[in-house]
């Protein structure tokens, strides 16, 4: 039995052989463009990702945005307890870290949304022009850099994974793989039928062409039954 992954390579390989073979024939160049649409289903929903595909990737970019969150934050304070700042830095870490406390200094452990949209209100506060001069006197406009670049790629991250979950709707694998086999043995039986009631030149050399492709598709397929079934049988431990 082939693979869903060899069927779908069996069909694009063996499309452009017959679609000119099938010129004249509209019911046979109707079932083979189906088995090509379900084939191309096959292959689509083969590499859409999973929403447990993103269950790491997310993990790991909330974690990268809560520790630039906390490396800003932290720095801001650390800016207004230093002895050995000027009033005008002290000012501006006091600033600072108002606008943190406003947003919430523990927001990080919010739920992925929930501090999204958090942190969007807390950056579009420190883009202000009064807050970005605050960052530039403490030299921390790096770390808001930082923080901003964090959050824009879990957004992205969470951006694919909407867009793959929104089309959970669309054709599966074990919608198309029944009715692509189908069509193709549908069209192979009627390629050796025309085969023995006249053949041509053209059909001939289309059928050597088909025929290559089967059997190297076929050799990995027949090689893995045979394998299973030289396998010796799992005998039970007897008491």
């Amino acid at each position: 039995m082939l693979t869903t992954g060899e069927l779908t390579t069996v069909c694009s390989r063996l499309t452009p052989i017959w679609t000119p073979l099938f010129a004249g024939q509209p019911l046979l160049l109707a079932i083979a463009k189906a088995a090509a649409a379900h084939s191309e289903a096959i292959i689509t929903a083969a590499s859409r990702k999973t929403a447990s595909d993103f269950t790491d990737p997310l993990k790991e970019g909330d974690s990268e945005r809560d520790a630039a969150f906390t490396t800003l934050r932290d720095f801001a304070a650390a800016w207004a307890k230093n002895p050995t700042a000027t009033p005008a830095q002290s000012a501006a870490a006091a600033r600072l870290q108002a606008v943190f406390a406003h947003h919430g200094n523990a927001l990080l452990r919010l739920g992925y949304n929930r501090q999204t949209g958090k942190m969007n209100e807390l950056i579009a506060d420190l883009r202000s022009s009064a807050s970005t001069a605050d960052l530039a006197a403490l030299a921390l406009a790096p770390l808001f850099t930082a923080m901003t670049t964090a959050q824009t790629a879990f957004e992205n991250t969470m951006a694919d994974k909407a867009a793959s979950e929104g089309g959970l709707e669309l054709p599966t694998i074990s919608e198309n793989r029944p009715p692509l086999v189908r069509f193709l043995n549908l069209l192979l039986d009627n390629i050796a039928t025309w085969q023995e009631i006249g053949s041509t030149p053209e059909l001939e050399t289309a059928i050597g062409k088909i025929d290559e492709v089967i059997t190297q598709i076929a050799t990995p397929a027949l090689a893995r039954r045979t394998r299973k079934e030289s396998e010796p049988p799992v005998v039970p431990p007897t008491a």
